[in-house]
């Protein structure tokens, strides 16, 4: 059976060097998103989807993130997580209007053997979509200053830094108040489950518009 009947996963697999005997036998090579591929270039692989959307964002509109710190903040990771276990792939935007968030697309195959359950990922998705409407109110989901460093204790944020105004030296617009939720994500629940989001923003043709994508890798 040749290579190309496989499925594009099986393919990513086959395609990887030798492995190494001295390294555990559990790492796998995955290429790097910033290494691989540019903007214009998707990610070749995508897992399987569970799509979990809601229908309208209207319910979501009282509940502002953070408030409280989601559980997985401080829910221990898993004992044991695969380093580079999957390829990177995309999550796109609802629109080409930031403020109607992103799809809610669970990666149920892969998520759940890094400690990362359907709530979890519905919360994530959700309230980037959120602090990009609070962002567009003059409202700031994650305060005017971004932590540098884990924050895992279950109160992570005093309760004035949620949807609070903006200071003016540090008025971010939706983009940059989404990487700033983002960031927070990343230190406090992703990065130690080694999975990291990034947000990619890109033109789209001469439209002026903008596409928003998020990209998920495995660390």
């Amino acid at each position: 059976m040749s290579h190309e009947s496989f499925d594009p996963y099986i393919r990513f697999l086959l395609a990887q060097p030798p492995a190494d005997t001295s390294l555990a036998a559990d790492v796998l090579t995955a290429p790097r998103w910033h290494e691989s591929s540019s903007l214009d270039d998707p990610p070749p692989w995508e897992p399987q989807f569970e799509d979990l959307s809601s229908p309208s964002p209207l319910p979501l509109l009282h509940r502002r993130p953070l408030d409280p710190p989601p559980p997985c903040f401080s829910i221990p990771s898993p004992l044991r997580i695969r380093s580079h276990q999957f390829p990177p792939f995309r999550i796109p935007a609802v629109s080409d209007k930031f403020t109607d968030g992103f799809r809610v697309l669970y990666p149920h195959n892969i998520f759940e053997r890094h400690g990362i359950n359907r709530a979890d990922w519905v919360r994530f998705l959700e309230d980037l979509g959120i602090a990009a409407r609070l962002s567009g109110e003059g409202l700031s989901a994650v305060g005017s200053r971004v932590p540098v460093t884990p924050l895992l204790a279950h109160r992570i944020f005093p309760s004035r830094a949620i949807g609070t105004v903006y200071d003016s030296h540090f008025a971010r617009n939706p983009a940059e108040e989404v990487r700033a939720l983002i960031q927070i994500w990343n230190q406090c629940a992703f990065e130690r489950r080694k999975i990291r989001v990034s947000l990619h923003v890109q033109p789209i043709g001469t439209s002026g518009k903008k596409g928003y994508t998020l990209v998920v890798e495995s660390l």
